[in-house]
Protein backbone atom coordinates (compact mmCIF):
# COMPACT_ATOMS: atom_id res chain seq x y z
CA UNK A 1 0.00 0.00 0.00
CA UNK A 2 1.00 3.03 -1.34
CA UNK A 3 0.76 6.55 1.77
CA UNK A 4 1.16 10.07 0.15
CA UNK A 5 3.20 12.74 2.63
CA UNK A 6 2.14 16.15 2.96
CA UNK A 7 4.57 18.76 4.12
CA UNK A 8 2.57 20.71 6.79
CA UNK A 9 2.92 24.09 7.69
CA UNK A 10 4.40 24.74 11.19
CA UNK A 11 1.95 25.66 13.57
CA UNK A 12 1.51 29.57 14.34
CA UNK A 13 3.67 31.16 16.72
CA UNK A 14 1.81 32.20 20.15
CA UNK A 15 4.75 33.89 21.35
CA UNK A 16 6.61 36.10 19.83
CA UNK A 17 9.56 39.13 20.70
CA UNK A 18 8.98 42.57 20.49
CA UNK A 19 12.48 44.89 20.90
CA UNK A 20 12.67 48.67 21.13
CA UNK A 21 15.61 49.99 22.15
CA UNK A 22 18.03 46.99 22.53
CA UNK A 23 15.13 45.73 25.32
CA UNK A 24 12.50 42.84 24.44
CA UNK A 25 9.93 41.31 25.58
CA UNK A 26 7.58 38.54 24.77
CA UNK A 27 3.84 39.04 23.63
CA UNK A 28 1.11 36.66 21.83
CA UNK A 29 1.11 37.75 18.18
CA UNK A 30 -1.32 40.81 17.46
CA UNK A 31 -4.41 39.91 15.34
CA UNK A 32 -4.17 43.23 14.03
CA UNK A 33 -1.77 46.18 13.77
CA UNK A 34 -3.74 47.92 15.65
CA UNK A 35 -3.79 45.34 18.42
CA UNK A 36 0.13 44.96 17.81
CA UNK A 37 0.14 48.84 18.53
CA UNK A 38 -1.37 48.14 21.87
CA UNK A 39 0.97 45.16 22.92
CA UNK A 40 3.50 47.66 22.12
CA UNK A 41 2.37 50.24 24.43
CA UNK A 42 1.84 47.37 27.11
CA UNK A 43 5.43 45.74 26.59
CA UNK A 44 7.23 49.04 26.31
CA UNK A 45 5.22 51.82 28.60
CA UNK A 46 7.66 53.99 29.70
CA UNK A 47 9.00 54.30 25.98
CA UNK A 48 5.97 54.82 23.95
CA UNK A 49 3.58 56.17 26.80
CA UNK A 50 1.87 59.53 24.72
CA UNK A 51 3.54 58.01 21.64
CA UNK A 52 0.47 58.89 18.92
CA UNK A 53 0.10 55.23 17.62
CA UNK A 54 0.16 57.06 13.89
CA UNK A 55 4.14 57.20 15.09
CA UNK A 56 4.49 53.44 16.02
CA UNK A 57 5.76 51.15 12.81
CA UNK A 58 7.19 47.76 13.18
CA UNK A 59 9.73 45.52 11.30
CA UNK A 60 11.37 42.16 10.47
CA UNK A 61 14.96 41.47 10.02
CA UNK A 62 15.65 39.49 6.66
CA UNK A 63 18.26 37.52 4.81
CA UNK A 64 18.07 38.64 1.29
CA UNK A 65 20.90 38.58 -1.77
CA UNK A 66 23.35 37.61 1.15
CA UNK A 67 22.85 40.60 3.42
CA UNK A 68 20.81 41.37 6.45
CA UNK A 69 17.78 43.90 5.75
CA UNK A 70 15.36 45.57 7.88
CA UNK A 71 11.77 45.40 6.12
CA UNK A 72 8.84 47.13 7.02
CA UNK A 73 5.40 45.84 8.02
CA UNK A 74 2.23 47.68 6.48
CA UNK A 75 -1.60 47.26 8.48
CA UNK A 76 -2.78 45.67 5.25
CA UNK A 77 0.06 42.75 5.25
CA UNK A 78 0.21 42.50 9.54
CA UNK A 79 -2.35 39.49 9.74
CA UNK A 80 -1.11 37.36 6.92
CA UNK A 81 2.80 38.21 7.98
CA UNK A 82 1.43 37.14 11.71
CA UNK A 83 0.91 33.50 10.31
CA UNK A 84 4.22 32.77 9.33
CA UNK A 85 6.16 34.05 12.08
CA UNK A 86 8.18 31.06 13.89
CA UNK A 87 8.02 30.82 17.50
CA UNK A 88 10.11 33.60 19.47
CA UNK A 89 10.65 35.84 16.28
CA UNK A 90 11.44 39.23 16.44
CA UNK A 91 9.59 42.10 15.51
CA UNK A 92 11.45 45.41 15.93
CA UNK A 93 9.01 48.22 17.26
CA UNK A 94 10.31 52.08 15.93
CA UNK A 95 8.87 55.44 16.55
CA UNK A 96 8.52 57.39 13.43
CA UNK A 97 9.69 61.10 13.74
Amino acid sequence: MRTSTRRQSPAPADVITYRLNNKMMYVPPAESFDQAVTFARSAFEGDLTGIDKSRISFSLNVLANGKQSSVGISSEAWSKIMSHLAQYEIIDVHVQP
